[in-house]
């Protein structure tokens, strides 16, 4: 029998030891008689179906539930991915069957800390595009899981940057003839994809690459954060970026914001910041005073910059070792 890797799910051992038996996870489920499925059981573990685990792996109760989610805050249980299924290539290196590890489950991890490699999943969508700013997708990543566990530092809460984010800087809208340039030519007239109406979230302000790895009329962007789990790697991954951006400068990427947005937008934008710090609303004002318009929402001064000194970055420690002392 496989002894389980250290920061692995049950369900990942419990389908490896299938494998050695060459059964099924469900087979495996019927001999052992624990009576939840695996996936739900990670979630909320029931200790009867823990100690037939236990007794049948030789393992302790204890130990098994620390492969669940059970004592995580109620915000990370809500960003999980269950059916999660990346895997880092050097974890996996020579193996059938590749482990899953808790924290590869969490909605924004990109990469396996342990090795910094990148994790490997089935989808490709938009990766070659949006892969450009690692160093800020990682530091996004790691405001989020530090929001998400309740350890949020950052100056401007990571809650209120994504709603910022996610907030809509112009009204819904069908998609423009250039817009839909990559798709076949016969599609482009299609009633289905002309009268479709994209949303135009703040994200494609800050992340532009956003829009260059998926086209506005396959972006699947959720409207809440409730809804990011389902997201597509890409808006997540860009939802990363865009938090790392936005806290590096709140001010600049407000007023750029706020720019490239129309009245829609801006009443949008300027109600969320209602709830931002007064130093950034004061920033932000500052800013937009001192801005000469060319038209609606151009601007010619300088970028104005917030202290960064108030933005607290992530530690200089592993991620792995910070999520251990978690």
């Amino acid at each position: 029998m496989p002894p389980p890797f250290q920061d692995e799910r049950l369900s990942s051992w419990m389908e490896r030891i299938a494998d050695v038996y060459r059964v099924s996870l469900d087979g495996l489920q019927a001999h052992v008689g624990w009576a939840r499925p695996a996936l739900q059981l990670e979630s909320e573990p029931v200790r009867a179906d823990m100690e037939r685990i236990a007794a049948a792996t030789r393992s302790s109760v204890e130990r098994l539930f620390a492969m669940t989610f059970h004592d995580v805050p109620p915000r990370y249980r809500t960003l999980l991915r269950p059916a999660s299924r990346e895997t880092c290539p050097v974890c996996s290196r020579g193996m059938q069957r590749p482990q899953r590890l808790r924290a590869w489950s969490f909605a924004f991890s990109f990469r396996c800390d342990r090795h910094r490699q990148p994790l490997f999943g089935f989808e490709t969508r938009g990766a070659c595009a949006l892969g450009g700013d690692e160093a800020s997708a990682q530091r996004g990543a790691e405001f989020l899981y530090r929001w998400a566990m309740g350890r949020d530092t950052a100056a401007v809460p990571v809650g209120s940057v994504l709603s910022l984010l996610l907030s809509p800087s112009r009204k819904a809208s069908s998609p423009a003839p250039w817009e839909l340039a990559r798709l076949p030519l016969a599609h482009q007239h299609e009633p289905s994809i002309l009268s479709r109406r994209c949303r135009r979230p703040a994200l494609r302000i800050v992340v532009p690459e956003f829009a260059l790895a998926v086209p506005i009329y396959d972006q699947r962007l959720p409207s809440g954060v409730a809804d990011l789990p389902n997201a597509p790697w890409a808006e997540r991954y860009a939802l990363a970026v865009g938090v790392a951006r936005v806290l590096r400068n709140p001010v600049d990427a407000i007023l750029r914001t706020l720019e490239a947005s129309d009245d829609f937008g801006r009443k949008k934008v300027k109600a969320l910041l209602d709830r931002w710090p007064a130093a950034i609303r004061g920033a932000v004002d500052c800013g937009a005073r001192r801005t000469r318009t060319r038209g609606e929402g151009g601007r010619t001064a300088q970028n104005t910059h917030f202290k960064p000194r108030l933005v607290r970055e992530p530690s200089n420690r592993d991620a792995w070792r910070d999520r251990a002392d978690a």
